[in-house]
């Protein structure tokens, strides 16, 4: 083999390798992106619920709109 095939074959292994540790730390991450987006929402939309009964119109606005 000349060098240039001894250079892409030494590239490709060292890329491969690189490749599957980025891939591995990208998949934990994004795992940990998801549960904090899950329960975020839970948290959020169980306030939402909690104080939207509370809410009512503004009676200042039907007084100003006359």
């Amino acid at each position: 083999k000349d060098n240039h095939s001894r250079f892409w074959t030494v590239y490709r292994r060292v890329a491969q390798e690189h490749d599957s540790e980025f891939l591995e730390q990208y998949t934990s991450d994004m795992d940990i992106v998801l549960v904090f987006s899950g329960l975020f929402s839970v948290v959020s939309t169980s306030f939402i619920v909690a104080i939207e009964s509370n809410l009512s119109p503004d009676p200042d606005d039907t007084t100003h709109t006359l």
